[in-house]
């Protein structure tokens, strides 16, 4: 009897053991569950918040597009596009120039000044010449495309920023941007043969526009269109002359940054 007993308190203390070490495990396995889905879950939360408030602020800088249009081409007087910074920077930017020009190197009409708002990693949106480009650093997309036509008359509304206060505002806060134009702006035409000149970090999207417009219209107007990487440069060459003729309309735009 002695020896069952202790047979029987060998096997109760060997499962005392057996639970203790249970425990140890299971309580083990929920604190590296836990550890890890607080390491990789709230990076990847984190990273998808960051996303969705660059996406926010693309959509924000679309309205911008059409208010800028309503500037330039129905005369309105002036228009202001909420934007909400999110922990990013929104900044004027004399990186990017376009300039058009005729065969005796005459400028007709250019600009210079961009919007360019900075958010997550290399994220770069940005409001040049008309239109709207997003820069992710391995290159650049054009999401509004500027107020274009080609044709045997071609036109081409040009949107000049004029900053005016701030040059730039960050941090978690809503911005307003309010653009008004002094006047009616200038119109320039053109009947010979003129190039068009963009330098700049999107360079590379206005030469996708440009070379997409050209198999598209397929009317001749422009005759080439280049791209030079180690320039950021693209040029466009259109052929106007005889009947057809070149029209720049060139609306400038006071900008303000304001609360």
């Amino acid at each position: 009897m002695r020896g069952a007993d202790r047979g029987a308190g060998f096997r109760s203390a060997d499962r005392g053991v057996s639970e203790t070490v249970g425990f140890v495990l299971v309580f083990a396995l929920i604190a590296t569950t836990i550890a890890v889905t607080f390491t990789v879950g709230l990076g990847g939360l984190e990273d998808a918040q960051l996303a969705e408030r660059d996406n926010n602020v693309e959509r924000a800088f679309d309205v911008l597009h059409d208010n800028f249009n309503d500037l330039s081409r129905d005369g309105a007087p002036s228009r202001a596009t909420e934007l909400r910074l999110g922990g990013g920077e929104l900044a004027f930017a004399d990186d990017s120039t376009y300039r058009i020009y005729n065969e005796s190197n005459d400028s007709v009409e250019g600009s210079t000044t961009a919007i360019v708002y900075r958010g997550a990693g290399e994220t770069e949106i940005r409001y040049e010449h008309g239109a709207v480009i997003r820069s992710d650093g391995g290159g650049s997309v054009m999401l509004q495309e500027p107020d274009v036509l080609f044709g045997e008359t071609t036109l081409i509304g040009l949107v000049a920023l004029g900053p005016r206060g701030t040059e730039s505002v960050g941090g978690d806060r809503t911005v307003l941007v309010r653009g008004a134009h002094p006047d009616d702006g200038t119109v320039t035409a053109v009947s010979e043969n003129v190039t068009i000149r963009i330098r700049g970090p999107t360079a590379d999207a206005w030469y996708r526009y440009f070379d997409d417009e050209r198999d598209g219209a397929g009317d001749g107007t422009i005759t080439d269109v280049t791209h030079t990487p180690a320039d950021d440069e693209t040029r466009v060459n259109l052929s106007v002359g005889g009947d057809d003729r070149l029209v720049v309309h060139r609306t400038l735009v006071d900008v303000r940054f304001t609360d």
